[in-house]
């Protein structure tokens, strides 16, 4: 009789437990969704808007690397846009080099979307057919809205899957899913990718190597670049360096100048468009002898490349500006 009350005590508990159980496995999908759908927000957030390596690229000339070492200048333009014919979360990517938004480096359409299975937010990247005709996708977004699957290219196997840890996100590939054949050596070339998304920085490791292992391009310190700010304001500037009783039809202004912090060089142009011969770089910094990094402006001479003079201030100033007499300006955070 003790035995069967036992017994039945524990079927009744057993069938507790499976019924706690199937509650708990109803509701883990939920709550991976919801974690899902709040890394999305973030890395939306996030992720929008321009990045740039500059100041890398300033230390690593100034530590004397040597040229296999260095990393290119990159600028990025990370733009959302709306493509319904390739999902819901889309974005126009632009990368170009050396601050030259004519020498692009690289122009993609990122898809990105909850993977579950993965726990994971899923980037899937597509190259363009007809890369010319979305050139310019950043200034006319409109035009996404009729793009179709079939102007697109994407490789299997290269999505990257990002995951946030508390503090960032971290992406990668899966292990030697990502490759394709060479047609110049023949040989099979697997990509990897490495990178970190915080609020201001978006960290870039892609390789690539061959069957034996060595690597055909890519550096093991990644490309680190920082979110730009952009600034807005004037500038005017005497004919002549000598303005004493200089009248006011002498100098020349122009209120649209428009540059970001990481190190943008904008040339300074007259009435007529053509070049004055200097320009103004904004530069965010961190120079040798303390830790402490600056906003610096700075004005230069365009035939020797040298800095006339500049003014600096603390990284999150909204504020500069700067007055030599025959040469003013003053910029404001958009």
């Amino acid at each position: 009789m003790v035995f069967k009350k036992i017994a039945s005590r524990l079927t009744g508990l057993m069938v507790v437990l499976s019924l706690v159980g199937m509650a708990a496995c109803a509701e883990m999908p939920q709550k991976t969704n919801n974690t899902l759908d709040a890394d999305m927000a973030r890395m939306m957030t996030w992720f929008t808007g321009e990045f740039d390596n500059h100041e890398q690229v300033w230390q690593q000339e100034v530590d004397g690397l040597k040229e296999a070492e260095l990393h290119e200048h990159i600028h990025h333009i990370f733009k959302p846009v709306n493509a319904p014919n390739i999902g819901d979360t889309v974005f126009f990517v632009k990368q170009y080099m050396d601050g030259d938004y004519e020498n692009v480096y690289r122009q993609r359409l990122y898809k990105f979307h909850k993977n579950v299975e993965e726990n994971a937010i899923q980037l899937t990247i597509y190259s363009y057919l007809d890369e010319s005709k979305y050139r310019y996708g950043d200034q006319t977004p409109d035009m996404f809205e009729n793009i179709s699957e079939s102007e697109l290219k994407t490789t299997a196997g290269c999505e990257v899957y990002w995951r946030y840890n508390g503090e960032y996100f971290d992406g990668v590939m899966k292990e030697n899913a990502c490759f394709f054949f060479s047609q110049r050596s023949g040989k099979k070339i697997t990509i990897t990718d490495t990178l970190r998304l915080t609020d201001s920085e978006i960290w870039i490791g892609d390789k690539a190597y061959d069957e034996a292992g060595n690597k055909v391009f890519g550096r093991e310190v990644q490309h680190k670049n920082r979110k730009v700010r952009y600034f807005s304001g004037w500038m005017g500037m005497a004919k002549s360096k000598v303005i004493e009783g200089a009248a006011e039809k002498d100098w020349f202004f122009d209120s649209k100048l428009r540059i970001h912090n990481e190190g943008q060089i904008v040339p300074l142009k007259d009435k007529a468009g053509d070049n004055t011969g200097y320009s103004i770089q904004l530069a965010q910094l961190t120079y040798q002898n303390t830790t402490h990094p600056i906003l610096k402006l700075g004005l230069i001479e365009d035939a020797t490349g040298k800095t006339v003079t500049y003014i600096w201030s603390e990284t999150k100033t909204n504020n500069l500006g700067m007055n030599l007499r025959w040469f003013q300006a003053g910029i404001t955070a958009e």
